[in-house]
């Protein structure tokens, strides 16, 4: 019994050392892994860095830019380098991308749509490809090829409605695009797009009485520099770690932001947070100072923090 007590040890203790050494083994691997990760990512970076240069410079001279464009092609077609390796169907996309871009500006259309090309079939063009394939194929007046790439964007997309608006203008559909215009500008929830703005001065134009009609569909830039959306990240990163460290918010299952300041022309963003019994509380949070209050839904009413726990 006693051997078979001794066994017993032996193997328990070699166990738990087999399985420290897995964790170990683990933890170094995942440990690698990221460094890895933050190796090529620091490549894109660099990349980058080059692609925001070559957008600027293109606004004085984009025939020089095109030309750098093709060297960075061909450097980047025989990249051998371990981390530039694996960025290196991005680069070449950005590239092209680019390209298509400083075309399309030239009213090269026929070069914009090549480059375009260079590695998606048409069936699976979808978002600010498709976009730039319509805006190409509208001022070539193929008109049924630029609407089928409108309709490739996808609805749902941030740019379809925009650039359906666009596109029906451009061939004279100037009641479907005014609604269309009209429906993004009331639209609260998308005012911080870029484009927002632009829909705004279209449905201005077109309430006149002889307005200017537009001849062009949206071509979605790339440019590393240009902000899709004016968007408030670090805010919303600093208002989900304050629910993160409400008590009240401690079994958490799920947070959202049921409303910001973009959206309701407000100083607060209104806060909705689930718990795993189901409880939900909501809260606004100002935007200026990050204070906390409770919102009361069913009484409609707005408690601090300190008043809704002694109703508690």
């Amino acid at each position: 019994m006693k051997n078979f007590f001794l066994i017993l040890i032996s193997l328990t203790i070699l166990s738990c050392k087999n399985a420290n050494n897995s964790f170990e083994q683990e933890e170094k691997a995942h440990m690698k892994l990221h460094e890895e990760m933050n190796k090529v990512d620091e490549e894109y970076q660099k990349f980058e860095k080059i692609l925001v240069d070559l957008y600027l410079e293109s606004e004085r001279n984009p025939e020089k830019v095109i030309v750098k464009a093709d060297s960075l092609l061909l450097i980047n077609k025989s990249e051998k380098d371990k981390y530039k390796s694996q960025i290196k169907g991005t680069v070449e996309d950005q590239l092209h991308y680019l390209k298509a871009e400083l075309f399309y500006k030239k009213n090269e259309y026929e070069k914009s749509i090549k480059e375009l090309d260079f590695d998606d079939d048409y069936d699976f063009v979808i978002g600010d490809r498709a976009c730039a394939y319509a805006a190409n194929y509208l001022k070539l007046k193929q008109l049924d090829k630029a609407k089928s790439f409108v309709d490739s964007i996808r609805k749902g997309y941030y740019i379809y409605d925009f650039a359906l608006a666009n596109y029906n203008e451009s061939v004279g559909n100037k009641d479907e695009a005014y609604k269309i215009y009209s429906m993004i500008k009331n639209n609260k929830s998308i005012k911080h797009y870029a484009y927002y703005k632009l829909a705004v001065n279209r449905f201005e134009e077109l309430e006149r009485v002889n307005p200017k009609l537009l001849n062009e569909i949206y071509f979605p830039t790339r440019n590393p520099s240009f902000e899709i959306a004016d968007s408030d990240n670090e805010n919303r990163t600093k208002i989900f770690s304050l629910m993160e460290k409400l008590p009240e918010n401690q079994d958490w299952a799920g947070t959202r932001i049921v409303e910001s300041p973009q959206e309701n022309d407000k100083d607060y963003y209104w806060v909705r947070v689930e718990t795993k019994q189901n409880k939900k509380f909501n809260y606004y949070i100002y935007q200026q100072t990050f204070e906390i209050k409770f919102f009361d839904t069913i009484n409609n009413k707005l408690l601090t923090l300190e008043q809704w726990r002694k109703q508690k």
